[in-house]
């Protein structure tokens, strides 16, 4: 393999062409623009994002060209084969801010395209968010070869490299089990549960994960009985008697949260062989 400072230049080339291909506006971040801005137009958020205001110009920029996951899908195998160091990150930081970068800004609308420079402190911003220097565990290097479809594969390593925490102990065994016992799921379902996985283990940081799985699914639970308890009661009285009465209003999406209880029931029966069941009273 090249000395990596030789592969800057080519490190470099691939993130650049992330930026020549162009950032599509999603439907939130549009929402936030429109809402924001009094809905512009393509010239206007042009204006905005050149304007004279760092911050407000460099808080949207970054906003808008941030690597989400699609992004780094498309960057994960070969930012693995690059084998990059944490002091690596601010030289290739440096050969990009050098380039003098443009992009360009895809509205999904009729609004159309408009082409931006890209400064410096947005690019930093962006390699940061890259997390280039994570390296994947050994173990979990093995253990998503069980992944069968090759882009839940890529996606899982993009998962692990953004963690906040590296994996370790039980949270490792744990999820080398999942990939092992879950990898020949079809894709969306894999996926599905792939989040769900990754969501609870960041949220709840327990090593017992069998527990930190059955808890999230009796929250779940417990959220479903407290808005048919509110329902039950909201056909018997109006809101304001209610309010008065001092009962919170309890909103969820019902299916919603039902899917995530069979999604965490389909995890435990793989990874652990059992599941937790709750009945109403």
């Amino acid at each position: 393999m090249k000395e990596l400072k030789e592969k800057y230049p080519e490190v470099a080339d691939k993130i650049e062409e992330v930026f020549q291909n162009g950032f599509v506006i999603g439907g939130k971040i549009l929402h936030y623009i429109d809402s924001t801005f009094s809905n512009p137009s393509a010239t206007e958020i042009e204006k905005i994002l050149t304007g004279e205001s760092d911050f407000e110009n460099e808080t949207l920029l970054k906003l808008i060209l941030s690597p989400d996951e699609s992004i780094q899908i498309l960057l994960e195998e070969f930012l693995e084969e690059a084998d990059i160091r944490e002091e690596d990150v601010g030289r290739i930081t440096g050969y990009l801010s050098a380039r003098e970068i443009q992009s360009k800004i895809i509205f999904p609308d009729d609004r159309g395209t408009i082409k931006i420079p890209v400064p410096p402190v947005v690019l930093s911003e962006f390699v940061d968010h890259l997390n280039m220097h994570r390296k994947l565990h050994g173990k979990l290097a093995e253990a998503v070869k069980f992944i069968g479809c090759g882009r839940s594969r890529t996606l899982a390593k993009v998962k692990i490299r953004n963690a906040r925490k590296e994996f370790a102990g039980k949270r490792l065994e744990f999820l080398c089990l999942f990939f092992e016992k879950m990898g020949s799921e079809e894709e969306s379902m894999f996926n599905e549960c792939l989040e769900s996985a990754i969501g609870i283990l960041a949220a709840d940081e327990r090593s017992d994960i069998y527990q930190a799985l059955s808890s999230k699914k009796g929250a779940c639970f417990h959220s479903l009985l407290c808005a048919e308890r509110f329902e039950e009661q909201l056909q018997k009285n109006n809101i304001e008697t209610l309010l008065l009465q001092g009962v919170r209003p309890v909103s969820v999406d019902k299916d919603a949260t039902m899917r995530n209880m069979e999604i965490i029931d389909r995890i435990c029966l793989a990874v652990f062989g059992k599941t937790e069941y709750y009945e109403k009273n």
